[in-house]
């Protein structure tokens, strides 16, 4: 029956330590939400442009050297 005290116990303080720990977190504003999207689709495309070009490269010069 103690055991069974102690775990009661224990996921009380697991779930006020939780709560406390939830009400430190920053969510972001939409504003903020925006800003971020915006930053990662600019930095996926400059990637992917980048990732064709040396891919366009690479493929030159294989050929060039198959030839």
């Amino acid at each position: 029956m103690n055991n069974l005290k102690d775990y009661i116990e224990q996921g009380t303080s697991f779930v006020q330590e939780s709560w406390a720990e939830l009400s430190k977190v920053h969510f972001p504003s939409p504003k903020e939400t925006t800003q971020a999207t915006v930053v990662v689709v600019g930095l996926t495309l400059v990637m992917s442009v980048w990732l064709w070009m040396v891919d366009l490269g690479a493929t030159w010069l294989v050929r060039s050297l198959i030839r």
